[in-house]
């Protein structure tokens, strides 16, 4: 499909150990995907150092089924992702200042 559309010139240019993306996905969700498939990122996590990858499954899933920005990046390894995650769930479920 990325060929009929012009998405790529040659299926080379797709590499082996690469998931193309899916151009009904983008056109449906009116999306400019920038890239035309994905790849393992790696990645330094900025809250504890280590490096870290995205694998290009996750990648697929997050943009394709989650619906997520196309130009989202990771910052945080699986870990700190989930530290922060409760940190949040733990801020949200506290009191509340209420004006007067």
């Amino acid at each position: 499909m990325l060929l009929e559309r012009e998405f790529i010139k040659n299926a080379s240019e797709i590499p082996d150990d690469a998931i193309p993306i899916d151009p009904e996905f983008s056109t449906k969700a009116g999306l400019c995907i920038p890239a035309v498939c994905y790849q393992d990122i790696e990645f330094i996590c900025t809250d504890c150092g280590r490096p870290d990858f995205w694998s290009a499954g996750s990648q697929q899933h997050y943009f394709e089924i989650s619906k997520a920005s196309p130009y989202k990046q990771p910052k945080r390894c699986y870990d700190c992702r989930q530290k922060e995650l409760t940190r949040k769930a733990q801020a949200g479920a506290g009191p509340r200042h209420k004006p007067s």
